[in-house]
């Protein structure tokens, strides 16, 4: 589940991935049609070329006709020498053009004047450009010939057809996934809210009357000494702390996903942690015919955290460990100091947890699909207190299980 606080971060980061793509794939067109005006420019070329030593290099009055060198800004050589455009040679430039794959319409103006004075007079785009001709007996560079295609732009557009259909295509593809996606998760969001609020005004109102009761059970025990012994007012007690635990439970984890949680931090002595939890849950251990071992923790090992919700995460862990065994459980607890830290893991010989599940066993609501889950009661909450509470105390949690042979809990908690 996606935290909420993270939903607008997610929104921006999928729109400028959008907006990345989009910017790309336009420069990777800009550069094609580059390429493709290159290719051009050099068909034509090649053609004219041709149409020259197709020509016999003599046109009209004998004087030789050759590709020599380039036109301005277009990479399209030029032809020097007399020229008098006759239907023959129009004729085999045609036929070398469509050789090339250019089926375009063209002509041949040749204006008096210089290059500039053609184009200042705006009857002509540099591109175009494709012939200087000069008489080669002469030294007059004002006789310019010129090879037009009026249609140029939208052959050069049909070129890129497909590779423009398909990149509108695809962008109005990713527009509506992405608008689609962020409806969606924008959705989500309004109904996790939804039912985020809706758990947490009913946790809280259930703690009330919870309380009332354990309160009201109290003193009737303290009115009536007779009913202190009484195994009924046992059981209401008992059932009514597991309730009271797990709208607590409920409580701090929507607490600390809101991100308004503080802990009440101290030195924590582990090993006196860990025996008064032993102690506080002795009844389950003896009625469970269990046995737990702590070794290895020494008296120095210290912790800074929260007493009150470190024991509950060793207490989730040992519960955990006496409802998921088989038969009489056999439980250890055991630590190791570390450079930055102590690692403290509680080792069962229980069900264990399958490897599909063990990346998930920490989310909220997930429970083990091992054994019969109606014999053990519970919402699937308790670990996911534990892995919030241990990261809180920036420190984490691991696990390694084998079916029918136990599980192995691991916590590592900064000193």
């Amino acid at each position: 589940m996606i935290p909420l606080n993270r939903i607008p971060v997610l929104l921006i980061a999928s729109t400028l991935a959008v907006i990345g793509l989009v910017y790309f794939q336009a420069e990777w067109m800009r550069y094609s049609r580059q390429l493709s005006e290159e290719i051009f420019n050099r068909q034509v070329s090649m053609a004219l070329c041709s149409a020259v030593e197709a020509s016999g290099g003599q046109l009209c009055s004998g004087k030789s006709v050759s590709c020599e060198q380039a036109c301005p800004d277009t990479g399209i050589p030029a032809l020097s020498g007399s020229l008098a455009l006759d239907t023959a040679f129009r004729a085999n430039l045609e036929l070398a053009l469509k050789e090339q794959g250019i089926d375009l319409d063209f002509y041949i103006p040749v204006p008096d004047g210089t290059v500039s004075q053609l184009l200042d007079q705006g009857d002509l785009q540099p591109p175009q450009c494709a012939m200087m001709v000069t008489e080669s007996d002469s030294t007059d560079t004002s006789a310019f010939t010129y090879l037009n295609f009026p249609d140029k732009e939208t052959f050069m557009m049909g070129k890129m057809r497909f590779m423009i259909i398909a990149f509108v295509l695809i962008l109005l593809f990713t527009a509506v996934v992405l608008w689609y996606a962020n409806w969606s998760l924008m959705k989500q969001k309004r109904l996790l809210e939804t039912n985020v609020d809706f758990f947490n005004n009913m946790a809280h109102e259930f703690r009330t009357p919870l309380t009332n009761v354990n309160l009201a059970t109290n003193l009737l025990v303290k009115k009536h000494k007779d009913l202190k012994d009484n195994q009924m007012v046992d059981v209401i007690r008992r059932e009514n702390s597991k309730l009271l635990a797990q709208v607590e439970r409920v409580l701090h984890l929507a607490r600390i996903e809101n991100g308004d949680y503080s802990l009440q931090k101290e030195q924590v002595n582990l090993k006196a942690l860990l025996q008064a939890v032993c102690d506080e849950m002795g009844m389950q251990i003896e009625a469970r015919g269990a046995t737990v071992q702590v070794d290895g923790v020494s008296d120095k090992f210290e912790v800074f955290g929260d007493r009150l919700h470190l024991g509950n995460v060793f207490r989730n862990l040992l519960d955990n460990a006496l409802k998921y065994s088989c038969g009489n459980p056999e439980i250890r607890i055991s630590a190791q100091e570390q450079a930055e830290g102590v690692l403290i893991w509680v080792q069962d010989n229980g069900i264990g947890i399958p490897d599909s599940q063990c990346g998930h066993i920490f989310e909220k609501f997930q429970r083990a699909n091992q054994g019969n889950l109606h014999e053990q009661k519970g919402f699937g909450l308790g670990l996911a207190y534990v892995k919030s509470m241990v990261e809180l105390h920036k420190g984490f949690i691991r696990v390694s299980s084998e079916l029918n042979k136990g599980s192995r809990f691991e916590v590592f908690l900064p000193a």
